[in-house]
């Protein structure tokens, strides 16, 4: 999908709406960082505001990460699993036929929270 993660720094179009690339690459990062969970159902935010100090289950972490975008440099997402022999592309190779995210979140609720952000 992604090779790099330049998309991070896409997150509104000209607009302000945020991107499909980026709204993409976040479901990629969510089910990424959720795949690494042994019991717990929540991980730390990345986002600006949460900084990795706040947890947070999938839809919240979506929806801060939509809205405030990832905190600065965290283009190796370290904090949720990710080295250099784990990375999100051997991930997405693994994981091909898993779908996103979003289509196992209630379709109302994901449908409200994006009107709400104006994406």
């Amino acid at each position: 999908m992604m090779d790099d993660r330049s998309w991070i720094d896409r997150r509104v179009d000209d607009n302000g709406f945020v991107t499909d690339e980026f709204k993409e690459g976040v479901q990629l990062f969510v089910r990424f960082a959720f795949s690494r969970l042994k019991a717990k159902s929540e991980i730390k935010c990345p986002c600006s505001k949460c900084k990795c100090r706040k947890w947070g289950n999938p839809e919240v972490v979506f929806v801060h990460l939509c809205k405030h975008g990832f905190m600065n440099n965290y283009y190796t997402w370290y904090v949720h699993g990710e080295t250099s022999n784990n990375t999100v592309r051997n991930f997405e190779r693994e994981s091909s036929n898993m779908e996103f995210v979003r289509n196992e979140v209630d379709p109302l609720y994901h449908e409200m929270v994006v009107d709400a952000m104006g994406a």
